[in-house]
């Protein structure tokens, strides 16, 4: 395998920059930082420049080149400097990953259509062929918390 990765994470954010990278012949792990000057507030939608900290979370993406590829990154904390905000500390948001979650938008809709395809044994065969590491307990548990809209058929007896 090829000692250089192209930059996978070129797409996600201008801001990111690869700070650590191992890569083996199976998996891919980066440590990234996001370097930005300034977040928006996510509750009153004011800007800050004001840093509080910076934390680290544990991301998953879709696999690169047939290896599992993961990353941490490294995100930042922000004092919201509007005095009449409730949120007094707040994390930056990024656009590819939803709060608290540990796995890239992308992969997401991925692992979505996979589960929703086939039964949950095979979808995790198909994952674990495609080097999506994920359980059959999981996919099961995230399409039974799949809410459809869906209205009783004009044709049904009991109403």
């Amino acid at each position: 395998m090829n000692n250089s990765v192209i930059n996978p994470i070129a797409y996600l954010d201008g801001n990111a920059q690869v700070i650590y990278k191992v890569q083996s012949e199976k998996e891919i792990f980066l440590i990234i930082k996001i370097d930005s000057q300034s977040a928006t507030c996510p509750s009153c939608h004011s800007g800050s420049s004001h840093r509080h900290s910076r934390y680290c979370r544990n991301v998953q993406d879709l696999p690169v080149s047939e290896c599992y590829f993961h990353f941490q990154i490294i995100v930042q904390k922000w004092f919201c400097d509007n005095p009449d905000c409730q949120k007094k500390v707040f994390t930056e948001r990024l656009s590819w990953l939803a709060p608290y979650q540990r796995k890239t938008a992308r992969l997401e809709r991925v692992i979505e259509k996979i589960a929703f395809s086939t039964n949950c044994l095979t979808a995790e065969k198909v994952c674990e062929s495609l080097h999506i590491r994920i359980s059959h307990d999981t996919l099961l548990r995230r399409v039974k918390n799949v809410s459809f809209n869906h209205q009783a058929s004009p044709f049904c007896r009991y109403r």
